[in-house]
């Protein structure tokens, strides 16, 4: 009797095992996978049917976990618990901490993490893993010394504190994981391709492009990811020639490219505005059959949005993608507005949701972005009651101060005002400087001022063409205290250099007559522009000093700038005013015999008006005579003015 009960029990057992280790495995096949469904059918089965077998076997709730199924993890983690299985077993351990990683639950995983008594590599990596997914790249590399003591890092481990490094552009912490790399044998035949990737991102990231390329010709071992990694770090830098270079290295080493290598040769096309080396990369996609690539196609799109005249290539180009996403849509979007094609442009926005792809902020602040045109506001506000349709929180940053810009352009500040308002939290620098713009279109300058107080009550750093703008509503003001306190303010936030600042500190002191502070300010600007050379002139000229404003042109000249319309209409008024009518005419068929520049309806109406005033009719009626733009008589006093000489 004893025999027999003691065979029915190994019996039993017997089938036990192998009842649970045929549903894991079937279960575990089915993850792996990605038949979820039928994983969770398996389980429920046995569940009903053998309840104990299908809560005792660690390896299928490990596998269970890949399901992605919340609700059924949250019961397998307390199922653990209960048996004290989420510490023992590293396995189930680091199933926990995959799968709360991949549902960004980092809360969950530090807990499951710091209940394992003796965590492993494995259990190291998924927490570095969990927390580089939650965007805490700094605690993932924190892990990195107390794991030194317990045990080694895997190759995985190193490619996921490099992809922290990456994503912060921390170059001395990537560097000195290379040396840990170094100091342990992991180099020339011993450096895999995986770790060969991660470090020239890396260092790509940070810019530092020779110690990608040292990465790159570490092993001669190469792919086409590495290639293209360091292809797209020297498209992203704007070096188009170092990316053509390393495109030519590529071929030598008879790697083929593939769609994402010549997408980011065409982007580094794009930024350089070269279209003739773009139009030949895009008959290699043909030629390679890979002209139906999305991200090559929406590449294209790009470049023909921004680079050619032709509005045909951008239209073949938009109609070249299969299935157009919202990267090509946004590019189609930004290059009809390139064209002029409002309309179309906001037509394109509505087939768009029309095929169910739905606009991203980008999208919508290039729309908003291109309404130029008379319609611009009644097409903003278009826009606008889309997103507050569709958006039940505060309005995103690109979005509001695109619509802000728009309205305040209009002149519809309780408008623009409003869209700040809802703006919480995310109002920025952009955001007052539109406002600020706009209130002095309309004159409200003292009401533009305002804003300061508003950035400095938010803490919102004012930057060099925000203080600018507020310079140019201190230049209206009878008082100049409020552009000394400014002038302090750039000085203070070390704003005082940039050009953009200097010119406005220019105008501000002409107008208020505070010659000898213009100067200063000018004196200041280590390489003056064409825009600081015509506001100390401008300057000069507004308070009379017509003979010194022309000294400054002068001096313009000998310093190499080139002049421009502006320059040219200062100097004509400022010979025209002191009775210096030769130098004005000298300077009047210098414009485009010496600088290319081409007289336009003003030039010459300030040109007819001085020689009027000298008497030298005989001039002005050979000067109309040879004018390739017809003589605007209101500008001259009436048709008779012409006939009355100098007055």
């Amino acid at each position: 009797m004893a025999a027999a009960a003691a065979a029915s029990h190994s019996l039993a057992v017997f089938r036990h095992q192998r009842l649970a280790s045929s549903w894991a495995a079937t279960v575990a096949d089915h993850a792996r996978s990605g038949r979820h469904d039928a994983a969770l059918t398996v389980f429920r089965r046995v569940l009903r049917a053998h309840p104990a077998v299908a809560t005792s076997d660690q390896l299928a709730y490990a596998a269970l976990l890949r399901c992605r199924d919340r609700r059924l993890a949250y019961q397998i983690h307390a199922q653990a618990c209960r048996r004290g299985q989420a510490a023992s077993n590293p396995v189930l351990a680091c199933s926990l901490l995959a799968f709360y990683a991949d549902c960004e639950d980092c809360d969950s995983a530090s807990r499951v993490f710091d209940e394992m008594p003796h965590p492993d590599a494995v259990s190291y990596t998924a927490m570095i893993s969990a927390l580089l997914r939650a965007g805490d790249c700094r605690r993932a590399l924190a892990l990195y010394p107390r794991m030194l003591p317990l045990c080694t890092p895997t190759q995985h481990t190193f490619s996921k504190l490099l992809a922290a490094c990456t994503s912060m552009s921390l170059r001395r912490h990537g560097t000195q994981l290379h040396a840990q790399l170094l100091r342990w044998g992991c180099w020339g035949p011993h450096l895999s391709l995986v770790l060969k990737t991660a470090l020239l991102h890396m260092y790509a990231a940070c810019g530092a492009m020779v110690s990608a390329r040292t990465v790159l010709h570490a092993t001669p071992e190469t792919d086409v990811v590495l290639w293209t990694a360091i292809i797209t770090a020297y498209s992203r830098g704007g070096q188009l020639q170092h990316a053509l270079q390393a495109f030519r290295d590529m071929e030598r080493a008879t790697v083929p490219p593939n769609a994402f290598t010549y997408a980011a040769l065409i982007a580094a096309c794009s930024a350089a505005r070269s279209l003739h080396i773009g139009r030949l990369l895009h008959a290699r996609l043909f030629k390679f059959c890979l002209e139906d690539d999305t991200s090559a196609c929406n590449a294209l799109l790009d470049l023909y949005s921004k680079s050619s005249m032709r509005f045909l290539d951008l239209l073949h180009a938009f109609r070249a993608v299969d299935t157009p996403n919202v990267v090509s849509w946004t590019a189609f979007i930004a290059g009809l507005l390139r064209h002029g094609r409002d309309q179309e442009a906001f037509a394109a926005f509505a087939r768009m949701r029309a095929t169910g792809v739905q606009p991203n902020s980008f999208t919508l602040s290039t729309l908003l972005k291109g309404c130029t045109s008379a319609h611009a506001c009644l097409l903003a506000a278009k826009i606008h009651a889309y997103v507050l349709k569709t958006s039940f929180e505060s309005l995103d940053a690109a979005v509001g101060n695109s619509l802000v810009d728009v309205y305040a352009r209009s002149a519809r500040m309780d408008d623009a005002w409003d869209v700040a308002t809802t703006m919480s939290f995310v109002r920025d620098r952009f955001t007052y400087t539109s406002l600020a713009k706009g209130l002095n279109q309309m004159g409200l300058h003292h009401r533009a001022l305002d804003m300061i107080l508003h950035m400095f009550h938010e803490e919102v750093q004012i930057d060099g063409f925000s203080l600018a703008c507020f310079l140019s509503a201190a230049a209206t003001l009878a008082s100049i205290e409020a552009g000394k306190q400014l002038h302090c303010c750039a000085v203070k936030l070390g704003l005082a250099d940039e050009v953009s600042v200097s010119n406005s500190l220019i105008d501000m002191y002409s107008r208020c007559k505070c010659l000898e502070d213009a100067k200063s300010a000018f004196g200041s600007v280590r390489e003056p522009s064409v825009v600081s050379w015509n506001a100390v002139i401008s300057g000069l000229a507004s308070n009379g000093c017509y003979t010194e404003a022309l000294s400054a042109f002068e001096d313009m000249i000998l310093a190499g700038a080139q002049p421009d319309g502006v320059t040219f209409s200062v100097v004509l008024s400022a010979c025209s005013h002191c009775g210096l009518v030769d130098i004005g005419i000298k300077h009047f068929y210098s414009m485009m015999n010496l600088f290319g520049v081409p007289p336009q309806k003003n030039h010459y109406t300030l040109f007819l008006d001085m020689l009027r005033q000298a008497g030298r009719l005989t001039e002005m009626a050979d000067t109309i005579e040879a004018m390739p733009i017809p003589l605007d008589f209101v500008s001259l006093k009436g048709p008779a003015g012409i006939l009355q000489g100098p007055q």
